[in-house]
């Protein structure tokens, strides 16, 4: 058994090695890379989902315009209501360059009905203030609490 296992750690040791041998360096310097100890401006794809952006999206307002939107837009379903069920739902979604939602997604949930309904208000927002790297709008994902009480 002993022997077998070397025989498996030594086959994967050689294998990733000769993996390595094969696969090209990570970096390599051009003609158009900047000198040592200067950085490049980077570029971005129009797909790159940045999670801390220099400057974090924003609820067009702030935090009480968004708190003000979310009181006025909230409907507690009848089921939560009835079994008293109440605490915090995690939205997780994007934020375009554009500052419009996408890709909603409930984190952690409550249910009876409550996922559903705090999904229905992201999706219901205006658009936001999109986020900013290096000056440039990006897209950014955010988490957001939706407290139901």
């Amino acid at each position: 058994m002993k022997k077998l296992y070397f025989l498996l750690v030594a086959g994967l040791l050689l294998s990733g090695s000769a993996f390595a041998q094969r696969t090209p360096p990570l970096a390599t310097l051009t003609a158009d890379a900047p000198a040592p100890g200067r950085l490049a401006k980077a570029t971005f794809s129009p797909d790159s989902v940045f999670v801390n952006p220099d400057v974090l999206p924003q609820f067009t307002g702030g935090l009480p315009a968004l708190q003000a939107f979310l009181a006025k837009n909230l409907r507690y379903p009848e089921q939560a209501r009835y079994l008293h069920a109440k605490g915090s739902v995690y939205v997780r979604f994007v934020v375009s360059a554009e500052g419009r939602i996408s890709d909603v997604a409930v984190l952690k949930g409550l249910g009876y009905g409550l996922n559903e309904e705090a999904q229905r208000l992201v999706w219901f927002m205006p658009p936001w203030q999109p986020g900013r790297h290096n000056g440039q709008a990006v897209r950014t994902a955010c988490t957001l609490p939706i407290t139901f009480q």
